[in-house]
């Protein structure tokens, strides 16, 4: 399960200049995973202004506000409450009308058919029973509503990169040690299958990679645990970017049948 505990210690980060983990999401995945889904919106020619949307896993509202300023009708969940208390501060601050509420993924409090679009962003490779999210979502989902995901491949590159560079290894360890499992991570056919088995029809399916070559990435992290660049100005090097490879982490979206 997604450690809760960290994200509740660090609630008061999501929307400081406070160097950390949660400047990866901000600043190098949530550009990425926006752009991603605001490509496929406009190719599908679909008037999603006013819609109803539900960011799961929405922590401090990063891609929630997002959501908001596109003129959707957002909600998020997240259990973490000192998370959702930051979400809803800095929506107020930024005159943004976003309903937090309080809930895991795996029991949505929502009625059935409620949700034109659901989100699931960096969250299915956090918990035990991802499918349990995927029957979830549909059953949240209109007719014809949109499933938008992103998440982490298992992999031996994944495991090399995520889990023993960043997580274990102290020369270039640079978020919390247990925050993945590589256990928990999800391969692209076994998300497939679980989406047809729910009812969701798998449309695409893309890679993300940073933006330079293994060698450079490994430097540019050296850099910031040695304290000669800011995690900031690390996040914002690495630049991630779409790619046909899937090896390491990979965005895509279905549709309810």
């Amino acid at each position: 399960m997604i450690d809760n505990d960290y994200y509740n210690r660090e609630a008061g980060t999501w929307w400081t200049e406070k160097e950390g983990p949660l400047a990866i999401i901000r600043y190098t995945m949530n550009p990425i995973r926006f752009a991603y889904v605001m490509k496929h919106l406009v190719n599908l020619s679909y008037d999603y202004r006013g819609r109803k949307v539900l960011d799961i896993g929405c922590g401090g509202g990063f891609l929630t506000e997002e959501i908001a300023k596109f003129g959707l009708d957002a909600t998020g969940l997240d259990p973490s409450v000192p998370s959702l208390h930051a979400a809803r501060s800095h929506a107020a601050a930024m005159n943004l009308r976003i309903d937090y509420q309080e809930g895991f993924g795996e029991k949505l409090p929502f009625p059935d058919n409620h949700f034109d679009m659901v989100f699931c962003l960096d969250v299915l490779e956090h918990v035990k029973d991802f499918r349990q999210i995927i029957r979830e979502v549909r059953r949240v989902l209109k007719p014809g509503g949109y499933f938008f995901f992103e998440t982490v491949n298992r992999t031996l590159l994944s495991w090399f990169i995520v889990i023993f560079l960043f997580q274990k290894f102290p020369l270039t360890r640079i978020i919390p040690r247990d925050i993945h499992k590589w256990k928990y991570f999800i391969r692209p056919k076994e998300l497939r299958r679980a989406m047809e088995d729910a009812g969701i029809l798998p449309q695409d399916m893309q890679g993300i990679l940073p933006g330079y070559n293994f060698t450079y990435n490994f430097l540019l992290v050296r850099r910031m645990v040695a304290n000669k660049i800011s995690f900031h100005d690390l996040c914002k090097l690495f630049r991630c970017h779409e790619s046909a490879y899937k090896g390491l982490c990979y965005v895509g979206f279905g549709v309810k049948t």
